[in-house]
């Protein structure tokens, strides 16, 4: 089964970013957004391997993210 994941990259250095997906509690760092979203998706398929679908995706049920804006 595929899942579709929310996943945030934040910028945590000068040149390093981290990607996070809370819903399976994993996070990576690279050296690029980009770096850093191909290793998070190497770490959820090692967790997968691992520890198997169903424990890693237990509470992943149907995700809705939205973004807003605050401020003036």
């Amino acid at each position: 089964m595929k899942y579709k994941l929310p996943v945030t990259i934040t910028k945590i250095g000068d040149s390093t970013y981290m990607a996070q997906s809370d819903p399976v509690r994993a996070t990576a760092t690279g050296d690029t957004p980009e770096r850093a979203l191909t290793n998070l998706h190497d770490a959820i398929n090692e967790l997968i391997k691992e520890y198997g679908e169903k424990a890693v995706f237990q509470d992943i049920e149907d995700i809705k993210v939205c973004t807003i804006e605050v401020g003036k």
